[in-house]
């Protein structure tokens, strides 16, 4: 089988390099990329009070920040080397899956015995490293510059280890390193660290071995995860003036059950409560006009640390909202589940349903188990405030290949057809969902299909922003690094800041630009000297679709962006 997990893991590496030239041809960035970029700059400069962020975790934004501190790329490179990074990681959550893989592979081959049926090893071997091809490209996707990725690697990493010390008593050595894994995944998101807590509570109750025996590998796993989780803990606490581990679920509770606008929280009655204790300043009514220079730091400060600018308001649990959100979450695990993947998983239920009088023989305290009661808490937590693909995609190539591991029928001719009719069918399942994925990117990229909203950098008014381009004719128009800028667009997706090292620090509220050059000339010009009155040296517009450029105002080469000093 050897032959045929090089040959797996080869397509597997083409498919990844695909993408990745994909985005590094098309400067592919996201949102959330820009402030794990900034993170690393910060890191790299030894600046620990704007690096530590309470919705940002630490761990891929000091990756990335070793890698650009490293290199120095110039402006149109910094995009194409983040994603050579990610494709980096790529190969390092391969080799954790593999190591996960290769431990459920034993434990399944010696667990069937001679009077039992299951998968052949070919397909076996092809069903494991289809699930990780489908999970890490379809559902991570590559191009996207998030920490999700190292999640995946460290989360197939806890599951090889957990494995591996199902097997027999387990050393202290082996215990600890458990745990520091678990800690590091803590520091890459921080939903790991509720998921952590919860693997080794699992551990501890369900797990292989006598009841002393498994409470004690749980509290050495516990110390190793406190060893790497309590310093950024500590030192996030002592930051934000409250003991936490995080400000990512109250924020994205606000965001998405509560219904908070972001940036600028309007506060509905029994919806949310408090107010915020620092909002954006606003230096003007009409249109609304706001700065916020000081005193967090990025490209675009109400992006970098949302923790602070909503610091004071706390949600509510409504009912009502409650109940959208996991009917939201729910639709969405249907769509998963059963429109993605519903041949696969018809096909491994019914292989279940078929193995089900020698499951129930068999002893479901195991490190099987464990992983699939993970899988599903893990489910079970986001489906409470948010999913999105990215989030559960290792979650659910556990939950998946353990389900596929407990698959054993009793031996005959006829449970050896259905056994290799159902792996097929599972094979096939999963490769559709591939196929369609690379079929519409390679639709988009040769302009037979309109292009979709993606990473790439599409504003959410249609137009396709050069960020490069933009970043050097800021350069040469006399805008240095380091500049205060303000801008008259959608402030999120201005990637060019990014790359021409200036910092946003005030704006036109989004929902309002729009109106803004629908202005008279005069009303206009008042923007401009409440503007002037910020820190900003100069506003920078993107596209309106304008047929002459507005006096006072310079175009930024041919990239339809426009620039006016103010100071």
């Amino acid at each position: 089988m050897k032959g045929i997990s090089w040959l797996l893991r080869i397509v597997a590496v083409c498919i990844a390099v695909v993408h990745t030239t994909a985005a590094v041809l098309n400067q592919s960035m996201n949102e959330d990329g820009i402030n794990y970029l900034d993170m690393g700059d910060a890191w790299m400069r030894g600046d620990w009070i704007e690096a530590i962020n309470g919705v940002w975790s630490p761990l891929y934004s000091v990756v990335l920040g070793v890698v650009v501190n490293l290199f120095q790329p110039a402006t149109s490179w910094e995009f194409p080397v983040v994603q050579v990074t990610n494709l980096f990681l790529f190969l390092v959550a391969l080799a954790c899956f593999e190591f996960f893989w290769s431990g459920l592979t034993r434990r399944y081959q010696s667990s069937l015995v001679p009077t039992e049926v299951g998968f052949h090893p070919l397909a076996w071997v092809v069903l494991g490293y289809s699930l990780f091809i489908w999970t890490s490209l379809n559902l991570i996707e590559i191009w996207a510059v998030t920490p999700d990725m190292c999640v995946a690697a460290l989360v197939y990493l806890s599951a090889g280890l957990l494995l591996r010390q199902g097997k027999g008593p387990g050393g202290i050595g082996e215990s600890i390193l458990f745990g520091l894994i678990l800690g590091l995944a803590y520091l890459a998101k921080a939903a790991l660290f509720v998921l952590g807590l919860t693997l080794l509570v699992l551990w501890a109750i369900a797990g292989e071995g006598g009841n002393r025996q498994r409470l004690r590998r749980a509290a050495i796993s516990l110390a190793g995860f406190v060893i790497v989780a309590a310093p950024f803990l500590t030192a996030l606490s002592l930051k934000t003036g409250t003991v936490t581990f995080s400000q990512v679920g109250t924020f994205t509770y606000l965001k998405h059950v509560n219904g908070m606008n972001y940036p600028y929280p309007r506060i509905t009655p029994g919806m949310m409560t408090g107010n915020p204790e620092h909002p954006p300043r606003q230096v003007l009514k009409n249109p609304p006009v706001f700065e916020f220079a000081t005193p967090v730091g990025g490209t675009y400060p109400l992006a970098f640390d949302p923790g602070y600018w909503t610091a004071g308001i706390e949600p509510v649990v409504v009912m009502a909202q409650q109940g959208r959100a996991l009917i939201a979450n729910g639709v969405f695990y249907f769509d998963l589940f059963v429109r993605q993947q519903g041949l696969f998983l018809g096909a491994l239920f019914l292989l279940l349903g078929s193995s089900f009088r020698r499951l129930q023989e068999m002893r479901f305290r195991s490190s099987e188990s464990v992983l699939v009661l993970w899988g599903l808490a893990a489910l079970a937590m986001y489906s409470l405030v948010y999913v999105i693909p990215r989030y559960v995609a290792p979650f659910v190539l556990l939950l998946l290949a353990v389900l596929t591991s407990f698959v054993r029928l009793p031996e005959s001719d006829g449970a050896r057809r259905v056994v290799a009719a159902g792996g097929a069918i599972m094979i096939i399942g999963i490769w559709l969902n591939i196929a369609a994925l690379n079929l519409e990117g390679l639709a988009a990229l040769t302009g037979m299909m309109p292009d979709t909203p993606t990473a790439s950098g599409q504003f959410s008014d249609g137009h396709h922003a050069d960020h490069p381009a933009i970043a050097e004719e800021l350069g040469k128009a006399g805008v240095d690094k380091g500049a205060r800028v303000a801008f008259v667009g959608y402030s999120f997706p201005a990637y060019w800041a990014r790359l021409a090292r200036v910092q946003i620090v005030a704006e036109i509220d989004p929902e309002e630009v729009d109106r803004f050059w629908l202005l008279d000339s005069s009303t206009r010009s008042e923007v401009i000297d409440k503007m002037s009155g910020t820190p900003a040296e100069a506003v920078i517009a993107e596209p309106f679709g304008l047929e002459t450029t507005p006096e006072g105002w310079l175009p930024l080469g041919s990239t339809g962006y426009l620039l006016r000093y103010l100071k």
